[in-house]
């Protein structure tokens, strides 16, 4: 069973402070006891004002506990001193513990050296007046149990001690018996209120204790949220910082992808102007014949208009014959329906072209649209026809493709690019093979070629912005190193992939996979 009086394991840190408040506790009521000795003596002396002179010893006592009044003042007025001089609490309780002992014998003396010559009333008034002052010392030194029961105990007992060598009384067991009493419930009063006094200062030292955890973890808390708020303004400045410079890396990639397209424009225009002129000779030359040849037949008709006027037809018809042979009217007509048809598929041959380098340059322009990826490279391979046919022979291999969601003009430059970056690899003329097909959910088309291939050091870097292999870097006018960095760009924001194998001395292919349905993200879209 664990002893009440002794401090538990987790009041143990608390011993040291305990006992500081308990002794500043008793300065503080010490004034009471100290006041009360005064009423108290005289009290005894009243009672025992017949034997002082019989035993004047007794007075001297008085005297004595009188004299212990004004020492015991001066220390709790001089208290601050004293606890500077006396840092230990217990040292500071000897001046208390010390004239307590002192008044508590001299009253144990007086009981007992007045007991032979009192009445047994004067020994009845004596317990009273024991017990009265001892039930107010229990208030004026209850933080004190020590203190307050080196004073009581003595008290007590010598009123026992009286009543056994004092005047006979009619019911001295009783009297035993409520002495007794009297000094088990003193001593319980005073443990129990004493108990409750330091349970009250514990309570308040845990208090005290918590209260300054909870103000440091505050402190604390503050300076996290400071911090935090420091770190979210900071992380707000970069986030501003960062869209700012997203927005400048969109603009920079919009430029780059235009200036790509310009430059591939650029790169083709030699081409396109040839297959442009191509058709436009001969549709020229066609209509100078065909300008020629209807000269021929007005002269003709105005001929047989003469001849219709004329009386002389014979004459007439003889040089209609004549000039018939001389511009030979029968081959001139015959050549009329094909002039015309070359001439008219000449002009569509430029009608196309124009119309797929229009797409070409103003697609990048237009919305996410379903298109056939089968008219996209062949849109591109139009355009391209001249730096392409000149180095490669076009080999097509389509699968089966379902309409795919892009961005057209931008999916013609990746086919563009991956097709004139074939074709220059070619050192010889070879073949360019275009193979499309389908996968679940995505597409892909796989553009391989028969040239000298890539070395493995430079295939981690082929789609690396301003990289240029061997080959790439002789050909003169060509935009260096962006053309396979933009379309790897274009197809991941497209939400595919592109990938390369190559083979030294055996060529390179490209595959690029594209989901035929994908959802763009504001990025995207713009």
């Amino acid at each position: 069973m664990r002893n009440p009086l002794k401090l538990s394991a987790q009041d143990q840190p608390y011993a040291g402070s305990l006992e500081e408040i308990l002794v500043d506790d008793l300065y503080r009521r010490a004034p009471v006891p100290a006041v009360m000795l005064l009423p108290v003596l005289g009290a005894f002396y009243w009672v025992l004002a017949d034997v002082i002179p019989q035993r004047p010893v007794i007075g001297w006592i008085f005297i004595a506990l009188v004299l212990l009044v004004i020492p015991r003042l001066l220390i709790v007025l001089r208290a601050d001193r004293i606890k500077a001089r006396f840092p230990e609490a217990h040292q500071r309780l000897l001046f208390f513990a010390v004239p307590t002992v002192v008044v508590g014998l001299g009253m144990s003396a007086i009981n007992i050296i007045a007991a032979p010559l009192i009445t047994a009333e004067q020994l009845v008034m004596l317990a009273i007046i024991a017990a009265g002052i001892n039930s107010i010392a229990i208030i004026s030194m209850s933080s004190s149990l020590g203190t307050y029961l080196l004073y009581m105990a003595p008290n007590i007992g010598s009123i026992a001690v009286a009543e056994l060598i004092g005047p006979p009384l009619a019911f001295r067991g009783v009297f035993l018996f409520l002495v007794g009493t009297n000094l088990l419930s003193l001593v319980v009063m005073a443990t129990s209120v004493h108990l409750k006094a330091r349970r009250n200062i514990l309570l308040q030292l845990r208090n005290n204790e918590m209260n300054a955890l909870l103000q440091e973890v505050n402190c604390q808390l503050k300076g996290e949220v400071e911090e935090r708020m420091a770190a979210a303004a900071e992380l707000k400045a970069r986030n501003e910082d960062l869209e700012a410079l997203n927005l400048r890396m969109a603009k920079t990639h919009a430029r780059m992808l235009q200036s790509e397209k310009m430059a591939s424009i650029g790169q083709l225009a030699a081409g396109i102007a040839h297959e442009i002129n191509n058709p436009i000779a001969f549709v020229r030359s066609n209509l100078h014949s065909l300008a020629s040849y209807v000269n021929d037949l007005v002269a003709v008709m105005k001929a047989y208009e003469n001849a219709e006027a004329t009386r002389d037809g014979e004459v007439e018809r003889r040089k209609l014959a004549e000039l018939k042979r001389s511009t030979d009217v029968d081959n001139v007509i015959g050549d009329i329906p094909p002039l015309i048809a070359e001439s008219s598929d000449g002009l569509s041959r430029v009608e196309k072209i124009v119309r797929d380098l229009k797409k070409f340059s103003h697609g990048g322009k237009a919305s996410w649209q379903s298109v056939d990826l089968h008219e996209c490279i062949e849109t591109t391979l139009n355009l391209a026809a001249h730096e392409i046919e000149r180095n490669a022979e076009v080999v097509r291999e389509y699968g089966t493709l379902p309409p795919v969601a892009c961005l057209p003009g931008q999916i013609n430059q990746v086919f563009l690019n991956l097709l004139v970056h074939a074709a220059q690899s070619l050192v010889h003329r070879g073949t360019i093979t275009i193979r499309t097909g389908r996968d679940g959910d995505s597409v892909w088309v796989q553009v391989q070629d028969t040239g000298p291939g890539v070395s493995p050091e430079d295939l981690s870097r082929i789609f690396d912005p301003f990289f240029t292999t061997d080959f790439t870097a002789k050909q003169v006018g060509t935009n260096p190193g962006l053309g396979l960095s933009v379309s790897y760009n274009i197809v991941q924001q497209h939400g595919g992939s592109i990938d390369v194998a190559s083979e030294v001395g055996k060529g390179s292919t490209f595959t690029v996979r594209l989901p035929i349905e994908h959802r763009p993200s504001v990025e995207d879209a713009a």
